[in-house]
């Protein structure tokens, strides 16, 4: 490796990850180079599962959404059979971007350059003057796809020649995930369709440290807590990181959880302070003879945040989408949820809560992201130590590969940056996959 970040050959090889990654610390250049930054997008955000979306988003035929896996154009879609696709957001003629609105229905995509035409699932369905093209109706111009996969709603898809069964990869993180859809009357989700979209000036991995680290709410979300001091609620943020019963995961693949339901026996709703209409929500519910434990505590979210690497992060009623843009630039897309098959009063509770620490706790998490890209920035202050908890944490006896520890230790971090190491040196072959069977193309 250069001085300047460039990588011999290209890419990263073995030598190169045993120099950056060791079993305590890492290398600042996994934050600041830009030749990493390209091998992750292909490797990572293609060679394993990534997150696209949520079924509920694609509500008829012709839905779509549009999304990222890395920095790659992909459309999420639904095509007038059912059948769930993802396919490049890229004219196969000249590469032009099919698609610049967020999400609607459509019958077919048209390229505005030269008028090519495609499918939902991404055949090519026609094209101006067909004779100019001997192969036209060969398949080749097919709109590339992806490996898709769904688990109870949510979607993933993979570039990977063979990527792994999604529920392997899902793994011992997959109860966590059947506990919080579990949470939902009937198991019924929706993804309200807009996101609430954030940029900061960091590395994507920044905030994936960040998203399974219990000791930092305590002080950098200082100003959260005393909102909560001053409305006579103890939030779980403002505890002693020392003396809290919360516990964390690191599992195979990358996944971490961070479960706080132990310091809180009073439930989820018990740590909310008093929000604009929240009490008379509460009130409604009451006089209806609805105001259980398990209805207000799903007003608020489960305490569990779970962590599916690379890109998918549950915290309260929100799906956070982790989107890199450049190698010190990110954007978080954030879904809110709300449950269908809840009394009414359930969503507006949900949404005053989701309001509440969007507004007054993440722009903390990005002014630290923001100050740790700063600092990584000196050069001659190499190496970031990851060994917090190591000596503490100890094996799931029921579950192999699993890492507990207390809300101190950075298991979830180490556990990453295996999962990183391994897609970023094995390098999984990758490809888009046709569309079978090849369609005729009309004149």
């Amino acid at each position: 490796m250069t001085e300047n970040g460039a990588l011999a050959g290209g890419h990263l090889h073995r030598a190169d990850i045993d120099r950056l990654v060791t079993p305590d610390h890492v290398h600042r250049r996994l934050y600041t180079d830009d030749a990493i930054f390209e091998q992750e997008m292909r490797t990572v955000f293609g060679g394993s599962w990534a997150y696209v979306g949520h079924e509920s988003e694609l509500a008829e035929p012709g839905s779509f959404v549009r999304r990222r896996l890395g920095t790659r154009a992909v459309l999420l879609t639904r095509s007038a059979g059912g059948e769930i696709s993802v396919v490049l957001n890229r004219c196969s003629h000249r590469g032009t971007l099919l698609v610049t609105e967020d999400h609607g229905c459509s019958a077919v995509f048209t390229c505005p350059y030269h008028g090519w035409r495609f499918d939902v699932d991404g055949r090519l369905k026609n094209v101006p003057v067909p004779s100019s093209y001997e192969d036209v109706r060969s398949g080749r111009f097919d709109l590339g796809r992806a490996h898709v996969a769904s688990y109870r709603g949510f979607v993933f898809a993979s570039l990977a020649d063979e990527p792994p069964e999604l529920e392997t990869w899902l793994g011992a993180a997959k109860p966590w995930l059947d506990e919080y859809i579990d949470r939902y009357p009937d198991a019924r989700i929706q993804v309200h369709a807009t996101p609430l979209r954030y940029e900061f000036a960091a590395n994507w991995k920044v905030s994936w440290d960040n998203a399974a680290d219990g000791i930092h709410a305590t002080f950098a979300h200082r100003s959260y807590n005393l909102l909560g001091k001053e409305a006579d609620t103890e939030t779980v943020l403002a505890r002693n990181p020392a003396s809290t019963p919360i516990v964390s995961r690191a599992y195979p693949f990358g996944h971490s959880v961070v479960d706080q339901r132990p310091s809180i026996p009073g439930g989820p709703w018990s740590t909310m302070r008093s929000l604009p209409t929240t009490d008379e929500l509460v009130d409604s519910l009451r006089r209806r003879g609805l105001a259980s434990r398990e209805v207000l505590d799903l007003g608020t979210g489960s305490m569990v945040n779970l962590n599916l690497f690379p890109n998918l992060i549950f915290v309260g009623n929100q799906l956070v989408v982790v989107e890199p843009v450049a190698v010190n630039r990110t954007r978080w897309s954030v879904y809110l949820l709300s449950a269908p098959s809840a009394p009414e009063e359930t969503d507006l509770m949900r949404l005053r809560v989701d309001e509440d620490f969007v507004s007054f706790g993440t722009p903390d998490d990005f002014e630290m992201f923001e100050r740790i890209q700063e600092g990584l920035s000196i050069p001659e202050a190499e190496w970031i130590d990851t060994s917090r908890g190591a000596a503490l944490d100890t094996e799931d006896p029921e579950v192999v590969g699993v890492l507990m520890g207390d809300v101190a230790t950075e298991a979830p971090i180490r556990g990453y940056l295996r999962e990183w190491t391994r897609l970023m040196t094995e390098q999984p072959p990758l490809r888009t996959r046709p569309v079978s069977p090849r369609p005729t193309v009309s004149r």
